[in-house]
């Protein structure tokens, strides 16, 4: 898809790879981008090109919100991005219905509402959806089990959708791995947050992401190295296990080990 014009709803956009996206879709030539988050403090606006937007994504009431801001601005929407998401990084314990419940419907139900939204209000329109999944949706991360599933849940939504999805749908699912930005510390709350390995940085995570948007493609590997190194994971299985292990060994601290 030629991002040339395109008018673009993007979640998440404040900080991390979402703030790395707004500023490369930026420059596109005739795009408008209605930049989504719930603080939008540090977002600059650009005359005609960035419309900063505060909205609580994880309530279909603050997604219903951004659509219509954005149909009111633009007329329509030619592209979605998911980014939006946030993680845990804790022991499970005491048994806490609303704390489950506040992290899947950010990273789980509002990507799947926001799709059926666009696909909605598109009719016959070419439009393209593309969603912040990760690596961690395919492996296990020792503190992380929530945030995981999420993760799990939302890739097995994306990949079987494709069968039932219409053909004026783009769908692209990408797949980051840890990143250098504030995400882990805000898991935990405390600054230095050991990185689930491998790692990159977000510029790079953007740049792969919007190529992939570009270019059409079902799924988006932004590290070469977890793109080579997966499939061997799932040919011998035991080398998964050897991974998670040692991530649970750098997790120690908030499992109590």
């Amino acid at each position: 898809m030629n991002l040339r014009g395109k008018y673009i709803i993007l979640t998440g956009a404040s900080s991390g790879i979402g703030r790395e996206m707004l500023d490369i879709l930026a420059s596109y030539n005739g795009v408008k981008i209605l930049a989504v988050a719930r603080h939008i403090d540090n977002i600059s606006g650009a005359e005609g090109v960035v419309y900063p937007f505060s909205a609580d994504v994880s309530s279909p009431e603050g997604i219903d919100k951004v659509f219509s801001y954005a149909q009111q601005i633009f007329g329509h929407i030619d592209i979605f991005i998911a980014n939006a998401g946030f993680a845990y990084l804790e022991r499970l314990e005491a048994p806490d219905w609303q704390h489950i419940r506040k992290i899947y419907d950010l990273n789980v139900f509002s990507p799947v509402y926001s799709l059926e939204k666009l696909v909605a209000i598109s009719k016959n329109r070419s439009v393209a959806f593309a969603c912040t999944i990760s690596g961690a949706g395919l492996v296990s991360l020792p503190a992380y089990s929530l945030y995981c599933s999420t993760k799990a849940a939302l890739h097995h939504f994306v990949q079987t959708y494709r069968y039932e999805k219409a053909d004026n749908l783009q769908l692209t699912a990408v797949y980051p791995v840890a990143t250098r930005t504030a995400f882990f510390d805000k898991a935990t709350g405390e600054e230095g947050t050991p990185l689930p390995f491998p790692v990159q940085d977000a510029k790079t995570v953007a740049r792969k992401y919007i190529k992939g948007i570009e270019k059409g493609k079902k799924n988006v590997y932004p590290s070469i190295l977890f793109r080579l190194l997966y499939p061997i994971g799932r040919a011998f299985p035991f080398c998964l296990k050897v991974y998670s292990l040692l991530e649970r060994k750098k997790a120690g601290k908030w499992l109590g080990l």
